[in-house]
């Protein structure tokens, strides 16, 4: 795509929040930067581009004619990003219910009884993840996982679904011996 480096994004940013207020201490606030940092970005940005951006007066900042140029279609890219990232933010996941479980779990306990699940909620679709390993709840892309274990799991909550019951089973001609 490009052959030239990447433009610097921050840089870009500072350029369109100054361009917009005209004020180095104004978009320093909107960023949430010092007026310095701001400062330093627009010379970073017109040593990368070697123009000048704006021409700094004594009470006044004024776009040069470079800047006037590129400052729309900027505010339009970065209109554009915000769009996208809302986006992600709003996308509609409701009614979908991913489980990460055991393959064991799955299909001896959790299978059988979907069911009945589905006539009671049929506004879910249930989706089984079906994990040898302990789901991550981030990367497996899973919203609950049902595993055996004390509840004890590091920030995230833990509910207990039933209490397990082991015992040994052998053949009547084992021979026991009594403790």
């Amino acid at each position: 795509m490009y052959a030239n480096p990447a433009p610097p994004l921050t840089a870009l940013r500072a350029f369109e929040a100054v361009a917009r207020h005209l004020s180095f201490t104004n978009a320093a606030e909107e960023l949430h930067v010092t007026p310095a940092a701001i400062s330093n970005q627009i010379k970073s940005l017109e040593s990368f581009y070697n123009v000048q951006l704006f021409l700094r007066l004594t009470r006044a900042l004024v776009l040069t004619e470079a800047g006037q140029l590129v400052q729309p279609s900027l505010r339009q890219g970065f209109d554009k990003l915000a769009e996208a990232a809302e986006r992600l933010e709003t996308f509609d996941r409701s009614g979908v219910l991913t489980v990460g479980v055991t393959p064991f779990f799955a299909s001896k306990w959790l299978v059988p009884r979907l069911d009945g699940f589905y006539q009671a909620h049929p506004e879910i679709d249930v989706r089984i993840a079906a994990l040898t390993r302990h789901a991550d709840l981030i990367h497996d892309d899973v919203d609950i996982a049902i595993r055996l274990g004390d509840g004890d799991y590091h920030g995230l909550h833990a509910a207990k679904l039933m209490t397990e019951q082991l015992f040994p089973v052998c053949s009547p001609r084992m021979p026991v011996s009594r403790v």
